[in-house]
This record gives structure tokens, sequence and C-alpha cells, in this order.
């Protein structure tokens, strides 16, 4: 493997996600790899997808969660149905998604757009720390919140 210095901003981030987010998420009950983390919770799939920002930058990647539920049985039928969907789920999904900054509030305001920094070459511990809890302390109480909501039929 290249070392630090020698890998892009994608093979920066590659890599931060490969050491660092994916057992961060594991530890959590997730599996997956490359971009998509998925847990299966009393016949939901709680999804956690690592979005990148469309830049041109080979200095750094801008990325952020974007979170989903849906109803397993629901999600494996469509899978049946359109199996080119993979492993993620579609817009038109049914279910629920929200993006990690929704579910922050500053002051009792959702911050709204949140966007992590990764630069090629930057030491991410302390970030991948943070995007980690931020699934952590915000996500994953959404998720179990709306799992929660759907079995008592809301």
């Amino acid at each position: 493997m290249a070392s630090g210095a020698e890998l892009s901003a994608q093979g920066w981030f590659r890599l931060m996600v490969q050491s660092r987010l994916a057992p961060g998420l594991r530890g959590y009950g997730f599996i997956g790899s490359g971009h998509t983390f998925r847990a299966s919770i009393d016949g939901y799939y709680a999804q956690v997808t690592l979005q990148q920002a469309n830049a041109a930058s080979t200095s750094y990647v801008r990325f952020t969660a974007d979170l989903s539920v849906v109803r397993r049985n629901e999600w494996d039928e469509q899978l049946r149905v359109r199996p080119y969907y993979g492993s993620r789920p579609q817009p038109s999904a049914p279910g629920w998604s929200a993006r990690i900054g929704e579910l922050i509030s500053v002051g009792g305001f959702p911050i709204g757009e949140m966007w992590w920094e990764l630069d090629a070459g930057r030491p991410f511990e302390s970030l991948a720390d943070e995007v980690v809890s931020a699934v952590r302390w915000y996500g994953l109480p959404a998720m179990m919140e709306q799992i929660a909501s759907a079995r008592r039929g809301h």
C-alpha cells in the first residue's frame, strides 16, 4: 500500500473508512463496507450511507452521513423486483431517511447541513471518531425511534 503522503484524497478517504469508520460502526451492530453500512433491527434495516460531495479536488473529500430505515420485507421485495438497486435504498424506497445534520440540534434548532472535510495526508482519527459519535448519539436514537414508531403503527 502507498504511504499516506502518496494517496489521493479518495484513497485517504477509503483508508479512513476501512481503518476507523467501518470498525466504529461495526461496534454498534452495522455490517458493510465501502460507503454503506446496515444493521438488521426488529424486522427493519437501519442504514448509514456515507455521501460524498461532488468536488473535483484531489486534496480533500467532503462527506456527510445519510441515514435510512426500511422494513426488511419491503426492501427485500424491492430487490427481488429491481435487483439493479443493489444494497442501497433508493429515494422511492418506502421508509424513513434523513441526513445526520437534520438530527443534530444547537440551541433547540437542527443545524441542517453537516459536512465533514478530510484533507489528504492529514491525521483522521479524531475526524472518524466524530463521525461515529454523531451516528451513535444522534443517528441511532433517531433510527430506533422510527422503528419503534413504525412497530406501534404511527
